[in-house]
């Protein structure tokens, strides 16, 4: 992967709707099988897909300040991109997510900055860590409304004082609400554009305080 001068080496899933496909066929017997019917769209692999968000978050970490030693949670790592930059950078990462394969692959992807970089199993709904972070990372995790609540309670628990919030998303129109909302909860919010090689847009960069 490139990320600005910076290169380094990632492993990635090849073919994400092959896994997508597998994942709702799987779903789908079990359902038949037990006679539940449970949404599928939370058993959803999103992990699978390295999204355009994280390189652009990746990309902003290479314009902030120096990251030596600080303390960074990539929330809802997926693969692990933006953490595995912050890492590289000289920050001491946590990579977290709700699904095991996704930790698999960011574990490995985490390699090069082994002495810096611990994985762990983490449900922001309901998970708390006996740990504040000095900066919060999360690529393309504003998409489900629904979940902001859970989200904001948890930045509030865990961000260290005078850290910061780094949200990665890529213009879709819960993005476009999500200002308002969080500047009604006391964040205050500074937007920023970082161009990634894949798309025309930019992705856009929310930076939050409280």
């Amino acid at each position: 992967m490139r990320i600005g001068a910076m290169d380094f080496s990632f492993t990635r899933i090849a073919d994400p709707d092959r896994v997508l496909d597998e994942v709702a066929a799987a779903v789908d017997l079990e359902q038949r099988l037990t006679g539940k019917r449970e949404s599928q769209v939370q058993h959803l692999p999103y992990w699978a897909e390295v999204w355009e968000s994280a390189a652009g978050l990746g990309q902003q970490l290479l314009n902030m300040a120096s990251l030596q030693g600080r303390t960074v949670l990539d929330l809802g790592c997926g693969q692990g991109l933006a953490g595995c930059v912050a890492a590289a950078l000289g920050a001491d990462v946590l990579l977290a997510d709700l699904e095991p394969p996704a930790l698999l692959f960011a574990r490995l992807n985490s390699l090069q900055s082994a002495g810096r970089v611990r994985t762990r199993q983490l449900n922001w709904q309901t998970d708390h860590l006996d740990q504040t972070f000095d900066l919060i990372l999360g690529a393309d995790i504003l998409y489900d409304r629904a979940q902001w609540i859970y989200l904001e309670a948890f930045w509030r628990r865990h961000l260290a004082d005078g850290g910061c919030v780094l949200l990665g998303e890529p213009g879709r129109q819960s993005g476009d609400k999500f200002w308002e909302w969080i500047e009604s909860a006391g964040w205050n919010l500074q937007q920023f554009e970082q161009p990634v090689a894949t798309r025309i847009k930019p992705i856009r960069i929310f930076e939050l305080r409280s």
